[in-house]
């Protein structure tokens, strides 16, 4: 059997960029959407860590945020309510 040669095929290396801009913060509704539209078009290792976290940091402060939240913790709330056995008293 013949013996193969290896190929020489360079492979790209994944690397950080740097950061995208200076980052201000407290982030206004625009910087953030701004970031958000960066990270979808150059995928989620384009932005540092830093920015990330300021961009949740942003979205958790939002009064809705914290309204769909309570919505959510009441949802689950009630579903594992739901998954505990019922005593004979409740019954």
């Amino acid at each position: 059997m013949p013996v193969r040669k290896q190929k020489s095929v360079p492979q790209r290396r994944l690397q950080s960029r740097p950061p995208l801009t200076p980052m201000h913060q407290p982030l206004t509704r625009a910087e953030v959407q701004r970031l958000q539209g960066h990270m979808r078009r150059h995928g989620p290792h384009s932005l540092t860590p830093r920015q990330h976290d300021a961009i949740w940091d942003f979205l958790f402060a939002l009064p809705e945020s914290q309204a769909w939240m309570a919505d959510m913790v009441a949802q689950t709330r009630a579903a594992q309510a739901g998954l505990r056995p019922r005593s004979k008293k409740e019954a």
